[in-house]
């Protein structure tokens, strides 16, 4: 089924695929595995701060032309925010015939009032089935982002961690090549006996 999506959406540009799924970032180091010289000489202080806000990341990527749309916001993340989400994939996607959302089974993301805003919007929604994250191609970009953005990284304050997300987003032109390799539908399939 998503490699039909895929080749629909890729050979008609009035159609439009997108995986959308938030992120909920908090201010705060997260530590990854790093090379040092052996030893304590060699180990490196990594500083953190004791803040706990968090940015939610609402996110869709276009596994076609690779181009995201982000929604940032501090607002937990709910039906209302997911609408106005819609609303802005409507607003990009303005000249599309049909745009086709995969998303996982958040219940804020079933919601009736979700459900009524994508048909008010013409957009379809398709959900993945439960526990299958591996299936949301935007779940790669997201360990992307934080390999890049998050790991092994210090701000020292709110305002520089809200910055680096948004430099992410603006400069993500210059990451296309990174995202040809990792927004593939290169899936590893298990089959059951």
């Amino acid at each position: 089924m998503m490699e039909e999506l895929y080749k629909c959406a890729s050979n008609d540009h009035s159609q439009v695929l997108l995986y959308l799924d938030p992120m909920h970032q908090i201010h705060n180091n997260e530590n990854d595995y790093a090379w040092q010289p052996k030893g304590l000489k060699g180990t490196k202080q990594v500083l953190a701060n004791t803040g706990r806000r968090r940015l939610n990341i609402i996110g869709a990527i276009n596994p076609v032309t690779l181009q995201p749309t982000v929604l940032l916001t501090e607002n937990n993340c709910c039906a209302e925010v997911i609408e106005a989400f819609l609303e802005q994939i409507k607003i990009q996607y303005s000249e599309a015939k049909t745009i086709c959302i995969i998303l996982d089974n958040a219940k804020y993301q079933r919601s009736y009032f979700v459900q009524m805003e994508a048909r008010f919007l013409n957009i379809d929604l398709v959900y993945l089935p439960q526990y299958s994250p591996n299936l949301n191609l935007i779940e790669r970009l997201w360990r992307y982002f934080k390999k890049k953005v998050m790991k092994n990284k210090y701000y020292q304050d709110y305002t520089k961690f809200e910055n680096a997300v948004e430099m992410f987003f603006e400069k993500f032109e210059d990451r296309i090549d990174d995202m040809k390799t990792l927004l593939n539908f290169k899936f590893g399939i298990i089959k059951a006996n």
